[in-house]
């Protein structure tokens, strides 16, 4: 089991208790699938069967502790160590699209629990998340969303992230259209305001 400990939340391996909660987020509290491609989720394309099956799947094929980690859970670092999202990394190619193949690394991250917002977490788990990833050699750091997403916008500029990419209309969400974004972490920016978040 691999953790990352900040003042304010801790990253860890998914155990098997935090499966339900990653299922009730997918079926019953899925207000932040508004905000995390809203473009993909639907209720009707979600199959509980397959989706606990492949994290039950992932607890079974747990890599070692100096393997790198794609994704953590989030929970808070107080006494109740409450699960309240997750983080994770993928690829994206140079045209900046989704690419199974090992390309240039691109972060994501979601906390469902809407009462535990706006109370820093995001920031400092994005904080922790990005360190391990330089931590183990990765230079290059990427980031997607929609410019309609003003939140995580402010999150990514505050953490160090610049525009690197802009698709005009790329994305329909709500009836409109909205430019499909790409951001890559400077890393002197990043370190620049390191002492103020952790």
């Amino acid at each position: 089991m691999v953790f990352l400990t900040g003042d304010k939340v801790i990253l860890r391996d998914l155990i098997k208790e935090d499966i339900e909660n990653r299922i009730r987020w997918e079926t019953l509290e899925v207000e932040w699938q508004d905000w995390d491609a809203p473009w993909e989720n639907t209720l009707d394309d979600f199959e509980e069967k397959a989706f606990r099956e492949r994290m039950l799947n992932k607890l079974e094929s747990r890599k070692d502790g100096n393997s790198f980690r794609y994704s953590f859970e989030i929970c808070l670092n107080d006494n109740s160590k409450k699960h309240i999202g997750w983080i994770n990394a993928y690829n994206i190619d140079n045209d900046y699209t989704y690419t199974k193949k090992e390309a240039n690394l691109t972060i994501g991250i979601n906390i469902p629990e809407t009462s535990e917002r706006r109370k820093g977490y995001a920031t400092e788990a994005w904080t922790l998340y990005i360190k391990y990833i330089i931590d183990k050699g990765v230079k290059d750091i990427y980031t997607q969303t929609w410019s309609g997403n003003y939140r995580v916008i402010g999150l990514m500029k505050k953490l160090g992230f610049e525009e690197c990419n802009r698709i005009k209309d790329k994305r329909e969400v709500r009836g409109e259209r909205y430019d499909g974004l790409t951001f890559k972490l400077n890393l002197n920016k990043f370190n620049e305001g390191l002492k103020g978040l952790i």
